[in-house]
């Protein structure tokens, strides 16, 4: 149990949070603090506990797919039902959900932990818990106090499930050609046609399914206005079929006993979940929610593999010694280690922001406030939200590609065990190639944070992270990396000098600028963990040092290769053929 609940788990629920802060914004006065981690460590302890349990039979049952059930539903295989019931006894189910509602408000951050070992356990188990929590927090924001009541308490005790109705045949990222249309049968209440793919836990009985007004749907196509956020239930309260069937599963090479369907809707009756026509901005809300939950899952499998790569190496033996000892295996598994918790850092960071954010909001909505607190708050939050914003595309992009990083250098550890299906690590690699696919590819997030840094994201976040790394100067080694990386800082704000003077030159280089920003920002937590537990200063070193050298590297490729550079690629291209049939 203690290896789930890990160290650096610890470390931010003890001592890197202002919990007091956080707690009596969130709850409207005074908390006892004390008391409110402890209730946090229960259960985080009753999670890693069950987490546990759950290793053995997902990797044993890894190859079972999810099936389609005779009503026109689909279901995951028996492991999987059997862990998600256990989850369920234990009240593990929607955790941030209010008490109002029968949930018990977890912090963000504290859910992304149980989210991470689940994932650690069991990905594809994980794809359902973390969609069962974005779903919930979207029907709390958006839903009317009606809805919140008969649905809420469901998810929180389990009893229903919950899917993310998005991509379409011919609508991916594309969101303004979406083609599911809703039609107002008066008041909130709606009726939905269309077809949805790639559906994960598409046999769920909850459906937030983003589709198109029908008054406004010739103008409005192509682009993401009057779109509108639907809650479809599967069945009618007699039971009978709402209109919604599962016509197909995929076929995947990895998260095997999610399900991941095609849905159709056929008549389905739903209820408009907020505004009409501004269902983009609720279901980006999901989405956002989503991207972080896919590096909470992403930083558990790379957990997982870690722990299988470490434990291999130590017993392993070659040449008298065990291999661990053979310097290019050491250092493999020092640059997992490090990179895991870089990721850490970066995620529980965003997570702790968007906390703050959600608790400011609450006490701002509230009105207890003074006028002087009120104005604080606010100015604060929108700073926050700005910071939030860019974060969560990061954090998703980081924790998949490391994820992909670390499973792939894992199976080389293993050697040729590592390419058998006899051992646990090829399923872990198998697993991570979809997290940088779904919930938007790493090019997609790149694309995002670069949007948000042209409209001063960039120069919010580095305020911030200025301020921290001064505030680390009585600390002459923490002070000495604090320098390296503001001089990281200003090869950032020099090579966007470069990309923002040629928006199509920066598109194509968004990917390199979104590793520079993160290499900042992780090292920059790294290095505030290292001012609470002096022993993580050698983590931080490592990183900084490795990705300084690397930022270098990247900034060179940026501003020394600006000239011709679009137009040589489409020369290759057509040189070599690509595109050709």
């Amino acid at each position: 149990m203690d290896d789930y609940f890990n160290a650096g788990m610890r470390l931010y629920l003890d001592r890197m949070v202002d919990w007091e802060g956080v707690l009596g914004l969130h709850r409207g006065g005074a908390v006892d603090v004390a008391a409110e981690v402890e209730s946090f460590r229960l259960v985080l302890e009753t999670a890693a506990g069950l987490a546990k349990s759950f290793e053995r039979p997902a990797r044993e049952h890894w190859t079972e797919e999810a099936r389609l059930t005779a009503d026109g539903g689909a279901e995951p295989p028996p492991h999987i039902q059997d862990a998600y019931a256990k989850l369920r006894e234990a009240g593990l189910v929607s955790l941030p959900v209010s008490e109002t509602y029968g949930g018990a408000a977890l912090p963000l951050l504290l859910n992304g932990m149980v989210l991470e070992m689940i994932s650690r356990a069991d990905t594809s188990l994980m794809t359902i818990i973390g969609l069962q929590t974005g779903a919930a927090g979207d029907i709390e924001k958006y839903g009317s106090e009606e809805i919140r009541r008969a649905i809420l308490p469901r998810f929180v005790s389990g009893e229903i499930q919950a899917c993310m109705d998005l991509t379409e045949p011919h609508a991916g990222s594309d969101l303004g050609r979406i083609a599911t249309r809703a039609t107002d049968l008066g008041g909130d209440r709606v009726k939905v046609d269309g077809q949805k793919i790639f559906i994960t836990n598409g046999g769920a009985e909850a459906h937030l399914v983003l589709a198109r007004d029908a008054d406004t749907y010739d103008e409005s196509k192509g682009t993401t206005n009057g779109l509108s956020l639907i809650l479809v239930l599967a069945h009618h309260a007699d039971g009978s079929r709402n209109g919604t069937r599962v016509a197909r599963l995929e076929r995947k090479l990895g998260i095997h006993g999610s399900p991941t369907c095609e849905v159709v809707f056929e008549g389905a009756a739903g209820v408009r979940l907020g505004e009409k026509g501004k269902g983009f901005r609720a279901m980006l809300d999901l989405m956002n929610n989503a991207r972080l939950g896919v590096a909470a899952q992403a930083l558990g499998l790379a957990e997982a593999a870690f722990h299988e790569a470490s434990v291999y190496a130590h017993q392993r033996e070659q040449f008298g010694q065990p291999i661990v000892k053979q310097p290019l295996v050491a250092t493999m598994l020092v640059k997992m280690a490090v990179n895991i918790e870089a990721v850490r850092a970066l995620c529980y960071h965003t997570y702790e922001i968007v906390d703050v954010n959600v608790a400011r909001e609450r006490a701002l909505a509230e009105g207890s406030l003074s006028d002087a607190e009120r104005a604080a708050h606010a100015a604060t939050l929108e700073r926050d939200v700005v910071r939030a914003r860019l974060l969560t595309p990061l954090c998703k992009y980081f924790a998949t590609e490391v994820c992909h990083d670390i499973t792939r250098d894992a199976m080389q550890i293993l050697g040729g065990v590592g390419y058998t299906m006899d051992s646990d690590v090829p399923k872990l690699h198998a697993d991570s190639l979809i997290m940088t696919v779904y919930e938007g590819t790493s090019e997609i997030q790149a694309s995002f944070a670069l949007k948000e840094m042209g409209k001063g994201a960039l120069a919010v976040v580095f305020e911030k992270a200025r301020a921290e790394l001064g505030a680390m100067a009585s600390d002459p080694r923490r002070a000495a990396l604090g320098r390296r990386v503001l001089g990281m800082i200003s090869r950032v704000e020099e090579s966007t000098k470069v990309l923002f003077s040629d928006i199509s030159y920066a598109l194509l280089r968004a990917k390199l600028l979104a590793e520079m920003v993160i290499d900042v920002l992780a090292s920059t937590e790294l290095l505030r963990q290292a001012g609470v537990v002096a022993a993580r200063l050698d983590v931080a070193e490592s990183y900084i040092l490795r990705r300084e050298i690397e930022g270098d590297a990247m900034a060179r490729r940026i501003e020394e290769n600006v000239a011709g550079r679009a137009d040589r690629d489409a020369r290759v291209l057509a040189l070599l053929g690509a595109g050709r049939a």
